[in-house]
């Protein structure tokens, strides 16, 4: 009996720790993004998962990239950062590729807490950021996947392949995360904002 129960105790053993070698191996994976304008770019994604977590629990987010051809020069673009920026929408400012973030985990208190919990950066030759208050397109809808912890089996039983269709109905918190920057009067930055709730600028009356 001694025999037989050590032996379901270490194939718990194994499995748990299966378990948890899935849950720390990084994430690869091809995510269809349809742009504002219609158009439809292929991202190539990876996700590393070596995040702060508690003992026996999932890993949470660590380093990422994503790289796409420009649509309209074909050169690879590549974005690369760690957990503080959670990319949520790329758009295109005529040939020049955007992409909106927000700062995330202790990210918020190293960008200074802004408010709209925003950043925006473009592409020319190399990634930069510019004021938040310049971005050209007044509602943007988020299309791309975020929150990759939580979205990870969804990614596996989708065959590693996030379709167009995914990507352009994204959620937060159950309504559609459509943001309006007509709603913004001007981006502050400051100790003031750590700790409050944001305003995200979301839609009203959706």
């Amino acid at each position: 009996m001694n025999r037989i129960l050590g032996i379901a105790s270490t194939l718990v053993l194994v499995l748990v720790l299966s378990a948890c070698d899935n849950a720390n191996s990084p994430l690869r994976w091809i995510e269809d993004v349809r742009l504002p304008d219609g158009r439809i770019v292929t991202l190539t994604r990876y996700q590393e998962f070596k995040g702060p977590h508690e003992w026996g629990g999932t890993p949470t987010v660590s380093d990422y990239w994503f790289e796409f051809k420009h649509p309209d020069t074909g050169q690879v673009v590549r974005w690369q950062s760690d957990r503080d920026l959670d990319a949520l929408a790329m758009f295109m400012d005529g040939k020049v590729p955007m992409l909106l973030v927000r700062p995330n985990f202790g990210g918020v208190e190293r960008r200074n807490c802004p408010n709209p919990p925003y950043l925006l950066f473009r592409f020319v030759g190399s990634w930069e950021q510019v004021p938040l208050e310049q971005i050209p397109v007044k509602r943007l809808r988020a299309n791309l996947t975020f929150g990759i912890s939580g979205e990870r089996k969804i990614i596996e039983s989708s065959n590693f392949h996030i379709t167009a269709e995914q990507t352009s109905n994204t959620t937060f918190q159950d309504v559609p995360f459509i943001i309006n920057f007509s709603l913004m009067k001007e981006q502050t930055f400051g100790i003031q904002n750590c700790g409050r709730n944001p305003d995200r600028l979301l839609e009203k009356n959706q």
